[in-house]
Formats: structure tokens, C-alpha cells, sequence
């Protein structure tokens, strides 16, 4: 078996059919047929179940598949890596972070690990918790930093920050700054989608509470979200590091008390581009206030 026949494997989960499958991999179905009943041999079990339908994973064929991946995306990466050498880009810096970090801590702390390193080739993806893990799983990542990262046993997750979640709205819609959090969804809501780890805090709160709230709009971007909150569109409720605005209304709640953690989540063996933008990131995250937006 070879990396030919691993991705073989996730083109024919994608395609669904050997036809399909075949004509992505530019080969003859019987060819295609003979090199997956090949692969099934030498793995002694059924990868596939044939139905009307088209290919179907087999129990097998799934727990397989998980590996098939991972052994695709290293090889990528180091494919990656290598390359990147060969054309002089020796140090890089592929960092993972999350919504709320991608505008508040991300920017100023990216300028002070260049002017410390500019020689460093850096690059930036914003993506989901879960993704950002699987990223780093994946090696497309060598650093993630974000709220609520979640634990794997596969990595180390430094605690860097916590921060109190608020209430945000307009002047004009007349809060009061200190409401319960079912006063407060009375007003219509703007939220981050339901897979981004500070949302989890919300709903918990909410369903502890036996709040029900109006969840008018799910947004990945806190940029737009506060945006549509100082128009009047709705409300808000997010980590107090979000803005520091005069602009929008601050409301902290008399009986939700929530911290969001901040996380920095990294393989055990780290890079040295890693370890200084730690350093460097951490020691100025650390040293802001709680609910104050970080220096631009």
C-alpha cells in the first residue's frame, strides 16, 4: 500500500461511485476496482459495501479513513515544509486563531513579533475551535490562540487570559448596565454560531437560566456583529474584551458571572518561530486589563 492508494480511498468516499471516482483519478474502473480489492486484501477486511445506491463506508472502512487522512495531510505538510526550504523561506510561522482573537489580540501582537523577527514568513488562517485543532493535528498549523480551544491529549493547552462575558447594545436601545440576562434577551440577539466555544458558555447560561432568547443572526466575524449592535440592530453578548468602544452600551450581568478562557494550543515539540511568538504574545496579552481592547 502506498500514498497513491490512501488517496484513492478518499476519492472514492467522496465520489460515491467507482465511476465518479475513477474519472477524478483520470484511471479505468477495472483498474480502479482491482486496486481497492488489493488494498482490501492486504488490510483483511471490506472498506466498501456496494448498494444501489454507490459506495458506502463499512465500519472498517471508516475507522481507516481517519487515519488515510492524517497520513495524507502529513505528508503534505512536510511536502510543504520541504519546499519552503528549497525556496529560501526557511522560518515560518502558521498560526491558527479564533474569531474573537483574530481582531483583538492577533494584529497588535503579529507587529511585535515581526519587528522582533522580520525575517520570518507568517502566516494567518481564523477558524472555529474544532478547526483550529484539527488543524494542528493535521500540521497545517504550528500554533493556535483562541477562546475556549478544547482539550486534546495530543497537544499542550496554555492558559494565557480570562475574560468576564458582557452584555454590548446601543446607546439608543437603553440597556440598563447592570441587567439579568433575561432582561437583557428581551432584545433581540446577535450571537457567534453555536460551534465557536463562547457561544457554549451563552447557551449554558440561558438554559440554566430557562431564558429563551431571540436569536435573530449567527455570525463568525465579531467585526460585524458590533457593527450591526451600534446601528441598533440588535444586542449582543460577548467576551468584555470584544470592544472597548464608547460607542456601544456595556452591560454587566447580576446573575451571569461567565469567564472565557483564552488558550494558547500547541504540539509538544514546538517551533522556535512558536516559542518567541509565545513569549512575545503572552507577555502582552497578560499585561492587559480585563475588558480593555488591546493596544493597535
Amino acid at each position: 500500500m502506498n500514498l497513491n492508494h490512501l488517496k484513492m480511498l478518499q476519492v472514492l468516499e467522496q465520489a460515491g461511485s467507482i465511476s465518479a471516482a475513477a474519472e477524478e483519478l483520470a484511471t479505468s474502473q477495472p483498474r480502479l476496482t482491482q486496486q481497492l480489492q488489493q488494498v482490501e486484501r492486504e488490510l483483511g477486511t471490506t472498506l466498501f459495501h456496494r448498494s444501489p445506491r454507490g459506495l458506502e463506508l463499512s465500519e472498517s472502512g471508516r475507522a481507516f479513513l481517519v487515519y488515510a487522512k492524517r497520513i495524507s495531510a502529513m505528508y503534505d505538510a512536510g511536502h510543504a515544509a520541504v519546499r519552503r526550504l528549497g525556496e529560501g523561506a526557511g522560518k515560518t510561522l502558521r498560526l491558527g486563531v479564533s474569531i474573537t482573537a483574530s481582531t483583538q489580540f492577533v494584529p497588535a501582537d503579529l507587529l511585535a513579533f515581526h519587528k522582533e523577527h522580520p525575517d520570518v514568513q507568517v502566516s494567518v488562517t481564523r477558524s472555529l475551535p474544532k478547526h483550529l485543532v484539527r488543524g494542528l493535528e493535521n500540521e497545517r498549523f504550528d500554533l493556535c490562540l483562541g477562546l475556549e480551544l478544547p482539550e486534546s491529549p495530543l497537544f499542550v493547552r496554555e492558559d494565557v487570559f480570562r475574560t468576564r462575558m458582557v452584555g454590548f447594545s446601543s446607546q439608543a436601545m437603553a440597556v440598563p448596565e447592570s441587567p439579568t440576562l433575561e432582561e437583557f434577551c428581551r432584545h433581540p440577539l446577535i450571537l457567534p454560531p453555536r460551534t465557536c466555544g463562547t457561544r457554549t458558555l451563552i447557551d449554558d447560561a440561558l438554559r440554566r437560566g430557562k431564558v429563551k432568547a431571540q436569536v435573530v443572526m449567527e455570525i463568525d466575524d465579531i467585526a460585524t456583529i458590533l457593527n450591526l449592535v451600534k446601528v441598533g440592530a440588535a444586542v449582543t453578548i460577548l467576551p468584555s474584551i470584544a470592544s472597548s468602544t464608547p460607542e456601544l452600551q456595556r452591560s454587566e450581568f447580576r446573575d451571569f458571572d461567565g469567564e472565557a478562557k483564552g488558550h494558547f494550543l500547541y504540539p509538544r515539540r514546538t517551533t522556535p518561530e512558536s516559542e518567541t511568538f509565545i513569549r512575545i504574545a503572552g507577555e502582552r496579552i497578560r499585561s492587559r486589563p480585563d475588558g480593555n481592547a488591546p493596544e493597535s
